[in-house]
């Protein structure tokens, strides 16, 4: 019962929401099953310890019935009912909240009601008053916006008679303009998503609408002008087409405007730019790529813009990337520094792997090969991919740093089959670490028997190929090898 979805939604609940669950539940309008009740105060009282004895069912059974023979299936159904009530609660107490559409509903119900036209016309106003204070930040802002409009062209047209003093106002025409912000905002944010999901995963948006979404902005430039609808869209340009100029163009919006957009417009478009600087560094190698990397990353150390939600735990790919970039610009004290100041504010979920895999990159950097392998081994459960990936990178790095050639060897053996089934990855991810496994071989196998012909043919090679991690660490080796 500990782990049941029930108990898992209570537990997210905090001591307010509780009280008013409480009340909820004991509402006639909503419950009158005494039994269910009964298990919710009993649930109730394990706040906020929740202890896995006191929530066995069998246990939990005895406490609200006594000696009566346990029957699992029924208290099933009151697990369900009351997991059902507790959901009802959430949702009502989201509608309450949003004022705007509780008034969309009650005009649904009133607005074409003659004798309540008065009615209508008083809670209309009351909502176009609320609409109008809204700052209009993200895209279920302007659909409130829309419903209030809707209803004010709704009871101005059922009214209407032609006469001078009833001509139409260009107010009747905000519900098309709130209507189409919405769209944008939404289509926007949608084709976002599919597009960054794309620079990571292995598959292929579908741009519907979108060409013409951009043909209608460039030909409307006054829709722009709302800082959150031209980051939305300066962020899909960046990503569709991958061009350089739509780089210094989002980069100029945002920093015009960072103090006018919320937290996760500007976690997203600085995302965006790292991702942008990163893929295109690797794929051209212009370290220009990097030094703008390392510029919006600051800027979003400064603005104290590091996750998604503010004030929530420092994101552990913004973490990864300021790392990571450091690293590859060789700043290794900045990287102490950085590591030492921001690995604590990592979500207990995330830091077991980032923490101990930075500290093992920057030991083995620092020629502490012992140390870095102590920080490897307490890395747990890598659950996601690319993770994985680093990891076995990194691994062989401190392998081969510190002379582990039989350990090198096997761990290479385990990365080439691990390359092989991996096909969940963005190709050109995938082939930045199959170009590195393919150079680290090759190295490796020298190491047995010096061919100075072979390392300059592998130097070579490896100068005219961009697409690859840790170049400049293979680069290294093969001329301490020659």
């Amino acid at each position: 019962m500990n782990n049941s979805s029930l108990i898992l939604l209570v537990k997210s609940m905090d001591k307010s929401q509780l009280k008013e669950l409480n009340s909820f539940v004991r509402s006639p309008y909503f419950n009158t099953n005494k039994a269910l009740t009964s298990l919710f105060e009993y649930i109730r009282k394990q706040h906020p310890e929740y202890a896995a004895e006191k929530l066995e069912k069998k246990y939990v059974y005895k406490k609200l019935f006594g000696k009566t023979e346990y029957n699992d299936g029924f208290l099933r159904v009151l697990m369900s009912n009351l997991q059902h009530l507790a959901e009802e609660y959430l949702t009502v107490s989201a509608f309450q909240k949003d004022t705007i559409l509780k008034k969309k509903f009650l005009l649904d119900k009133i607005a074409g009601n003659p004798p309540l036209k008065k009615l209508s016309e008083k809670v209309l106003n009351e909502g176009l008053k609320e609409a109008g204070a809204l700052k209009a930040e993200n895209p279920d802002d302007f659909l409130g916006k829309y419903f209030m409009s809707f209803y004010r062209k709704f009871l101005y047209s059922t009214g209407f008679t032609a006469t001078k003093s009833n001509k139409p106002t260009d107010e009747l025409f905000d519900e098309q303009k709130y209507l189409t912000y919405f769209f944008l905002m939404r289509m926007l944010a949608d084709h976002f998503y599919h597009l960054n999901q794309s620079q990571i995963m292995n598959y292929t948006p579908k741009f519907i609408f979108l060409d013409e979404i951009i043909i209608f902005l460039e030909n409307n430039p006054e829709y722009l002008e709302l800082p959150t609808l031209n980051m939305a869209y300066l962020r899909v340009l960046l990503l569709k087409n991958n061009r350089k100029e739509d780089l210094y163009r989002l980069k100029s919006a945002l920093y015009g405007s960072s103090e006018n957009l919320g937290q996760k417009d500007c976690f997203n478009t600085i995302s965006i730019i790292i991702n942008f600087c990163h893929k295109n560094f690797y794929l051209s190698g212009d370290k220009t790529f990097l030094y703008e990397k390392l510029e919006i990353l600051q800027f979003g150390l400064n603005k104290g813009i590091n996750s998604f939600i503010e004030n929530d735990y420092f994101d552990p790919n913004r973490y990864n990337n300021m790392v990571s970039t450091l690293f590859e610009l060789n700043r290794i004290d900045e990287a102490e520094k950085f590591i030492y100041e921001y690995h604590k504010k990592l979500d207990p979920d995330d830091r077991n792997f980032w923490e101990n895999f930075s500290f093992a990159e920057l030991k083995t950097r620092q020629g502490k090969h012992d140390e870095a392998l102590s920080f490897l081994a307490r890395i747990r459960n890598v659950s996601a991919v690319s993770y994985k990936f680093s990891l076995k990178a990194l691994q062989l790095r401190i392998y081969y740093d510190a002379g582990l050639w039989e350990q090198a060897a096997s761990a290479a053996d385990s990365f080439r089959h691990f390359l092989q089934k991996e096909s969940l990855m963005n190709p050109v991810f995938n082939e930045q670490y199959r170009n590195f496994y393919s150079f680290y071989t090759k190295l490796l196998a020298l190491k047995s028997g010096k061919n100075s012909k072979a390392l300059r043919d592998i130097k070579v090679n490896l100068q005219s190929i961009h697409n690859i991690v840790h170049k400049n660490w293979l680069l290294e080796r093969i001329s301490s090898a020659e």
